[in-house]
C-alpha cells in the first residue's frame, strides 16, 4: 500500500474526509485527491501537517521521511535563486541544514516532528513584535527550566 492509500485509510479511520483535512492543513483538496487516487508519495512537509492533524506518526503516511532512510539529500535541501552574491548560496544553506538543523531535528525524534512543524509554521506567521516576545519568553524559561542533558546534546552539534 502506498502513501495515498495509507492517507485514505487514516482519513476513514478518523472519520474525516479530504475537504476537511485540506481546510485544516492548508493543503489543497485537489492535491490530496491526486495523492490518494494515484497512490503517490506524500511530500514530507505535507505529511507532517497531515500527521499532526490526524494525530498519527508521520511514518504511517510518508514512506520518504528523513527517518525512513529512503529520502534523498536533494529532497531535503532547498534550492536558492542565483545572484545572492554568495551571502546565502545553496552550498552554505545545505551545509547549515546538514550540520546544524538536521542533527537538531534528529534529537527531537520522529514523534515530535508534527509539533516542531507546528511551532515553526506558527512562529513564521507572527509579526516581528510577537516573534520578539516569543524569543524573550523562551530566554526567561531557559533560566529556570533548562534540561542539562539536552543542553549538553545541543553543544555536541557542530555550529551551536
Amino acid at each position: 500500500m502506498g502513501d495515498g492509500k495509507n492517507l485514505k485509510k487514516y482519513l476513514d479511520e478518523k472519520g474525516t474526509n479530504v475537504r476537511k483535512i485540506a481546510k485544516a492543513t492548508g493543503i489543497s483538496a485537489t492535491t490530496l485527491y491526486s495523492i490518494i487516487q494515484k497512490d503517490s508519495n506524500i511530500r514530507f512537509d505535507f505529511a507532517l501537517r497531515l500527521a499532526n492533524e490526524l494525530q498519527i506518526d508521520v511514518n504511517e503516511i510518508c514512506s520518504a521521511s528523513p527517518f525512513s532512510g529512503t529520502i534523498k539529500e536533494e529532497e531535503i535541501y532547498p534550492t536558492l535563486p542565483d545572484g545572492l552574491n554568495g551571502a546565502l548560496d545553496a552550498t552554505r544553506v545545505k551545509t547549515y541544514l546538514k550540520n546544524s538543523m538536521y542533527p537538531l531535528m534528529y534529537l527531537f525524534g520522529k514523534n515530535s516532528m508534527p509539533d516542531v512543524d507546528n511551532l515553526l509554521t506558527s512562529f513564521y506567521q507572527l509579526d516581528d513584535e510577537a516573534r520578539q516576545e516569543v524569543v524573550e519568553t523562551i530566554r526567561l524559561k531557559l533560566q529556570y527550566h533548562r534540561d542539562p542533558e539536552r543542553a549538553e546534546q545541543i553543544k555536541q552539534i557542530k555550529g551551536w
